[in-house]
């Protein structure tokens, strides 16, 4: 992508100028040094030359460059290679190659320059190693086969040899250049960078002088190493510079006759294509290296980011994270978890998370954990209680996923934990509230139909079920038109704190509704029941309530008592302690009666 700053900047005729001699020098030396026996050139700068300025310019002002260096491209063909017609439709076709191979590139990877990515090179060695040069080296073969005594493939060899290992190796370091990565580098680099650079560049320096600066022993395999080493460490800036220093040290050697390439058989033009394989192979080496290299950078970096941030918020959030291997031992927990638990985080890691548990909890919690394990992309909720370190139990709510690692497999759990202690209080007492008389605090009608039902159907194993005794207060309208409603009610709670004193803690008393009453008695005969229920009769006659004008009221009351039977309708077993009670009652009221 071009640089803002350069996209706004005035267009200044010396860039034009510029790059048109340079076009011109380019192929003139290409032509001079590079054109044996009349052929094509076998090394070929001015194209990539071209094609890096062209994408460091806008498209709207392609057309001056072009203009420019068209006359100059001419020129240097008459001068130094081919004539007549044939050295102006090269020198055109050379051009076309550059702007289309430029053009190509902003279509294919519109924000290709900085070789960020392995996309990103490997778009730019189809394109401008492949496609572009061995369609024009097709066109040049036919122009020279035409008017010289060459053979068509091996024009088109030369062409596509010379043209496409130039824009391989040329390119990538004339665009950082124009880009001004080199000249960012420069102003943003440290002394300790610096001094780091130069030391690595130096390495290669030395490795590419040993390599081409004898003819003796082929070590062309040494430079690759201290390049390496300058790509990992100084990134894209260290791989281009690298492989500049390489081609300046190798081309220059190899045209004077020394290096690797003398040990070769064969013409120079041989010689430097094997040299620009050799670079163009460097370049496809280290190139997509520094990319990658680049993009893991860039992900380490945003992962620290995230790292940062998600410590950030562990530490400052209230609910506690923690993450469990295969078998509960804690991996991770927030710090948090020593506000809810009393243990530090440091002091969990590597602990069973199961010994935190209260062991009437766990099956529930391994359970659910089971589940989830086996399921990964579900989630699952779960409530149960925990022992903090200094033995209290608090309630937690627990949402609990399956943490599956970079192969797919499952390693674990991640939950996030919150302390719930004061709303499962709150719950249980609305459910208490919702299941108590308000001003007895004897069970309501539907705590009465709920555990009448669970004791028919699940009666105690080996005793009796048990018996239903339902009270009736004798008169107690007459109690409340005489005394007041204050005085009933009293009378009402007296008869319940009677009633809870004379039956078993796990009986249940319960307000059927008015001054009607039931006690389930689970597990007695008919006959204790009955034992029961006069001791309360007589309890109640015998101690009165005293009103708040200090008077007494004399209060009875009236039973009657139904067995419990299995799998018995319980509006039967209710409707035969009523029938029992209205026996009583007709009887002349204060005392029991069995169905």
């Amino acid at each position: 992508m071009i640089h803002e700053s350069y996209r706004r900047s005035r267009w200044y005729p010396g860039e034009v100028l510029g790059t048109a001699l340079a076009y011109f020098a380019c192929a003139s030396l290409a032509l001079v040094l590079t054109r044996f026996d009349g052929g094509i050139a076998v090394v070929w700068l001015a194209g990539a030359v071209l094609f890096a300025r062209l994408h460091v310019t806008p498209r709207r002002r392609w057309a001056p460059v072009v203009l420019a260096c068209t006359p100059l491209a001419i020129c240097s063909s008459q001068l130094f290679g081919f004539k007549g017609l044939t050295g102006v439709g090269l020198p055109l076709l050379c051009i076309i190659e550059a702007v289309g191979a430029a053009w190509l590139m902003r279509r294919v990877f519109p924000r290709f320059g900085r070789f960020q990515s392995v996309a990103e090179v490997t778009a730019f060695l189809v394109v401008c190693g492949v496609m572009v040069p061995a369609v024009t080296a097709l066109f040049a073969a036919v122009m020279t086969t035409a008017v010289r005594n060459i053979g068509f493939w091996s024009a088109w060899r030369d062409w596509y040899a010379g043209h496409a290992l130039g824009f391989i190796v040329f390119a990538p370091p004339l665009l950082l250049f124009l880009r001004g990565d080199v000249a960012h580098w420069t102003r943003t680099a440290g002394t300790r960078v610096r001094k780091r650079t130069f030391g690595l560049l130096g390495l290669v320096l030395l490795a590419s002088l040993a390599t081409f600066g004898q003819s003796k022993i082929p070590l062309v395999v040494v430079p690759f190493l201290p390049m390496i080493a300058a790509t990992f460490r100084l990134g894209r800036f260290g791989a281009v510079s690298s492989i500049v220093i390489l081609i300046s040290v190798g081309l220059g050697c190899s045209l004077a006759g020394i290096g690797p390439t003398a040990l070769l058989t064969g013409g120079m033009a041989l010689k430097l294509q094997v040299l620009q394989i050799y670079f163009a192979s460097i370049v496809m080496l280290l190139l997509p290296l520094a990319a990658e290299l680049y993009a893991r950078r860039r992900i380490v970096e945003r992962l620290h980011a995230a790292e940062a941030l998600h410590r950030l918020v562990l530490d400052r959030m209230s609910d506690v994270v923690l993450r469990a291997g295969i078998d509960g031992t804690v991996r991770y927990a927030s710090p948090s978890v020593e506000r809810v638990t009393g243990y530090p985080a440091a002091e969990l890691g590597g602990r069973p998370l199961f010994n935190l548990i209260v062991p009437d909890d766990l099956p529930m919690v391994l359970d659910t954990r089971r589940v989830v394990l086996a399921a990964p992309e579900d989630s699952a909720i779960i409530e149960y209680r925990v022992i903090q370190k200094s033995g209290a139990i608090i309630w937690v709510e627990s949402h609990v996923r399956a943490m599956v690692d970079a192969d797919g497999n499952i390693s674990g759990t991640v939950s996030i934990i919150r302390e719930v202690t004061e709303r499962r209080h709150i719950v249980e007492d609305l459910k208490n509230k919702a299941m108590t008389d308000p001003l007895t605090g004897a069970c309501n009608r539907r705590a009465f139909d709920d555990a009448l039902g669970a004791l028919v159907s699940s009666p105690p194993i080996g005793a009796e079920p048990g018996c239903l005794a339902v009270f009736d207060l004798d008169h107690f309208k007459r109690i409340n038109d005489e005394y007041g409603h204050a005085a009933g009610d009293a009378v009402l709670v007296r008869f319940v704190a009677i009633v809870r004193a004379a039956v078993r803690e796990g009986d249940l008393v319960a307000r059927l509704g008015g001054e009607e009453f039931a006690v389930l008695l689970a597990g007695l005969s008919v006959e204790h029941a009955q034992l029961v229920c006069e001791r309360i009769r007589t309890r109640l006659g015998t101690v009165g309530v005293e009103t708040a004008s200090g008077s007494v009221i004399a209060a009875t009351v009236s039973v009657g008592i139904a067995p419990l039977s299995v799998d018995s309708d319980p509006e039967r077993i209710v409707a035969a302690a009523d029938a029992a009670l209205n026996r009583a009652k007709r009887s002349g009221r204060n005392q029991s009666a069995a169905a």
